[in-house]
């Protein structure tokens, strides 16, 4: 067998893309950037948005790539308008009708 006839499987966990950058990637750098050049500071932002690529690589090394999906989980607020199904992250076990809280 050789490895072309699984062709998606070898691509099942790959990011979303926008341009070359991942989600998290394109978000951190794009939005300082266009910040910065809509009140005039067009350098200041190209900086805050090299750093920002930087950190974010570096932050990717050390404790893995999906840790910032973990991260925004469980420290930024629940969008109301999702999917009712996901627990909200504050609730660690269901127990039968009952919720425990911690």
């Amino acid at each position: 067998m050789s490895l072309q006839q699984h062709v998606i499987l070898n691509h099942v966990d790959t990011p979303v893309r926008f341009l070359f950058w991942t989600k998290e990637e394109a978000l951190l750098i794009l939005a300082p950037f266009m910040l910065g050049s809509t009140l005039d500071f067009i350098l200041l932002g190209f900086i805050t948005s090299l750093s920002n690529f930087y950190l974010i690589h570096l932050y990717k090394r050390y404790f893995g790539k999906g840790q910032l999906q973990a991260v925004r989980y469980w420290f930024f607020p629940v969008n109301p308008n999702r999917l009712s199904s996901f627990p909200p992250s504050y609730i660690r076990e269901f127990i039968g009708e009952g919720v425990i809280e911690r």
